[in-house]
């Protein structure tokens, strides 16, 4: 016999860190049926019952005001399709801040089905003079509270015995002091949601008067101490600046070994597919196309787990909304609203989660305006594309000091660069299209604590199975058809024509139906320093901007390697570095065209996907074409500018 559990709960109480602890990683993620919030299933067995757990999306209120919490309503009540309506209901609430958490529960109790309170951070409360009698807790509320440090699994096996014993009652019953609360006659003139409020908010005072107590502690915590540094408007911004510079400097000499491993083992692939397929079509499709292809992109997954790594520390451990304080002067400043700051924080890993995020902003102009800028987050899919150039051909000498280096600092500025003209386009649009003042934000800082070791796990999991499913699927195809249109139609060698020569290869590839295409779009890109093939790679990787590293990788590996490259550099930095212009020996690739490239994929607009999504959440068609338009607009004039001023220079 199945019980399915819904796990419900305020954002940052711990409710992840407690599925992570009973359930491990979840048995499913998508989308809940007929909309785009994400669904998360775990499932568990205990005392010889199998329990489903539902990880609902974080909300303060049973009265829905966003499709995130619309979802979490959908389904306590039965209403979401295709989905059981939960037996049980398990509500997460932080210990430290008891009060908050109550009210969420107290909607809880009327939904008709057996509640438990699971109490996180009891732990992190104990240690700030926090005590909470839950015996007289339990009595008031009229269901059980557990005590839980999830992290240590203490109260988890209670837990699961309680939920065991929950598929016994026949439901909950809404406590009698409550009812009398919401019985009493409100002010004719206070709006009804306004008068719940407050009867729920005198229920939850009178509770927390007989079951909270402090005991004397200092005048300020270590915690304390450590905020007044990290949320100084100079200090702080300081320290978040050199954070960043230090992760993105770490980013290199952490992966390098590990890059060079998966480089050599691609290689030897590569090698092996040579000798033991004939020479032909085959042999080309396998090791032009499949190899060369996907083999250019997962070179970058040691980079791309090593920085979720970093994120989810600092996310865990509470530095994250301290950055967020932080910025929300910032974002005022640009017009935009404090609230904008998780959607573009989001959009950094990917825009399309943080295009949703925006959801939860209510102010329709706000909302709007967070999405058209959120794409300028440099998103994980641009990262390989800065790794690579940065790699390749931006000196690897010191800034400053011997452990910064300025491959580090260039990429630390793509990121910069996004976020700056973001910030301008706000600042614009807020002052002509998008008039008003912005959204108030209120932000809830977390308690500082240690990231959990699942929970950071779990993260870096998902982000390199993420960047493997794309490596296996997208960008496969994308370069097998890429090497399908560089192949044909084959060309005709004169007679004693050697066509393995690069002068030859290079020719064919010209003739075929890529190089055709590809060459009526060169006008186009050379302003910016790129030959044909750089632009074909451009327009190929639309789908997904990982897959321009399959392309290039496809159509360079289309000639001939200088055998005099350093040993250690991958086979495709190899190759671009060895590249030419058509019938010359001038190279295409130098320090002022990959920083053109880069600043082109910083500002471009990121994806097909990322374009549908913004039609989906604004309603229209509209916004999507405003924002490639002008993204794409931005992206040609940066990518120009670098590029000349650069060449001037003489980079």
């Amino acid at each position: 016999m199945k019980l399915t559990v819904a796990l419900l709960g305020n954002p940052n109480t711990g409710k992840s860190t407690l599925f992570s602890a009973i359930a491990g990683i979840p048995t499913r993620i998508g989308n809940y049926p007929g909309v785009t919030v994400e669904e998360k299933v775990g499932q568990f067995h205990h005392r010889g019952k199998t329990i489903e757990l539902i990880d609902l999306p974080g909300t303060y209120s049973l009265n829905a005001k966003s499709p995130d919490e619309q979802v979490a309503v959908d389904v306590l009540h039965g209403g979401m399709a295709a989905m059981d309506r939960p037996d049980c209901i398990v509500v997460v609430a932080d210990a430290t801040n008891l009060s908050r958490n109550l009210y969420l529960v107290s909607q809880a109790l009327a939904v008709g089905r057996p509640v438990l309170v699971a109490l996180t951070l009891c732990d992190v409360a104990e240690s700030k003079g926090i005590h909470i009698n839950r015996e007289k807790l339990s009595r008031c509320l009229g269901c059980p509270v557990i005590r839980l440090v999830a992290p240590r699994r203490e109260g988890i096996d209670q837990l699961a015995d309680a939920l065991i014993q929950s598929s016994e009652w026949s439901g909950q019953i809404i406590p009698e002091s409550l009812s009398s609360h919401l019985a009493k006659p409100a002010d004719s003139d206070r709006p009804a949601a306004s008068a719940d409020a407050i009867a729920r908010y005198g229920w939850i005072d009178e509770i927390t008067k007989d079951v909270l107590s402090y005991s004397v502690q200092q005048s300020q915590s270590l915690g304390d101490r450590i905020d007044s540094v990290l949320t100084h408007r100079v200090l702080g911004t300081v320290v978040f600046a050199l954070t960043m510079l230090s992760i993105f400097s770490s980013i290199f000499w952490l992966a390098s070994p590990l890059m060079n491993l998966v480089s050599r083992c691609v290689e030897f692939a590569a090698g092996w597919a040579e000798s033991v397929i004939p020479d032909g079509i085959l042999q080309s499709l396998v090791v032009d196309g499949v190899i060369a292809g996907v083999g250019g992109v997962i070179i970058f997954l040691p980079q791309i787990a090593i920085l979720f790594l970093f994120v989810a520390v600092l996310e865990g451990c509470g530095y994250l909304a301290r950055a967020a304080f932080l910025m929300d002067r910032l974002l005022v400043g640009v017009g935009l609203s404090g609230k904008s700051f998780i959607p573009l924080l989001s959009s950094f890993a990917c825009a399309i989660p943080g295009i949703m995020a925006a959801r939860t902003i209510e102010n329709r102009r706000d909302r709007l305006l967070t999405i058209l800028v959120a794409p300028l987050m440099s998103c994980s899919a641009r990262l390989p594309v800065y790794l690579l150039l940065c790699s390749a051909f931006v000196p690897n000498v010191a800034v400053g000091t011997s452990w910064i280096r300025l491959p580090a600092v260039v990429l630390a500025s793509m990121y910069l660069i996004g976020i700056l003209v973001a910030a301008i386009v706000a600042f614009i649009l807020s002052r002509t299209i998008f008039r008003g003042p912005p959204q108030p934000f209120v932000l809830e800082l977390p308690s500082w604590r240690w990231p959990q070791f699942a929970v950071v796990a779990e993260r870096v999991r998902e982000a390199a199975v993420s960047f493997l499913k794309n490596a296996g699927t997208l960008i496969l195809a994308v370069s097998i058809v890429v090497w399908a249109l560089g192949s044909f139609p084959r060309p005709v060698f004169e007679a004693g024509a050697n066509p393995e020569t690069a002068e030859q290869q290079g020719e064919a590839l010209r003739q075929s139906f890529l190089g055709q295409a590809s060459r009526l779009i060169e006008p186009v890109v050379k302003p910016l320093g790129w030959d044909w093939r750089i632009g074909c790679a451009a327009v190929a990787s639309f789908p997904a901007r990982e897959v321009v590293l399959g392309v290039l990788g496809v159509i360079y590996n289309l000639g001939d390697v200088d055998p005099g490259e350093e040993e250690g550099a991958g086979m495709l930095i190899r190759q671009l570095r060895a590249a030419t212009w058509d019938g010359t020996d001038r190279k295409v690739f130098t320090l002022p065209v990959a920083l053109s490239i880069m600043v082109f994929f910083a500002l471009c607009a990121q994806c097909a996907s990322t374009l549908v999504i913004i039609g989906k959440e604004t309603g229209s068609w509209f916004w999507p074409l405003v924002s490639f338009t002008y993204m794409t607009a931005l992206a040609w004039i940066g990518a120009f500018f670098v590029f000349q001023i650069g060449t001037a220079l003489g980079w």
